[in-house]
């Protein structure tokens, strides 16, 4: 009976956890997309970029990047967001 209780235990807080890191993915989703709204209604700049690599979301700000120079090429921006990092990183 303990082995049952115990896989039961096991089980429900492996759910617990899903059930969080899907609640964490939704809300920085959200996250960003509030703030990709509020930076198309203002126009972005490259210290919105800047703040954004600081932050560690490369893909949000390979999008301002894009939104910036009205950049269709996805791989370009990334290879120029990426050159812009190496060099705010120094």
């Amino acid at each position: 009976m303990s082995v049952l209780a115990l896989g039961i235990f096991i089980s429900v807080m492996l759910l617990v956890l899903l059930g969080l890191q899907i609640y964490w993915i939704v809300s920085l989703r959200k996250a960003q997309k509030a703030y990709l709204e509020q930076a198309r209604h203002e126009q972005p700049t490259m210290w919105d970029v800047r703040e954004v690599l600081r932050e560690g979301d490369k893909d949000l700000a390979v999008q301002l990047y894009c939104d910036i120079f009205r950049i269709h090429d996805i791989e370009r921006a990334r290879k120029e967001v990426d050159e812009f990092a190496r060099n705010i990183i120094k």
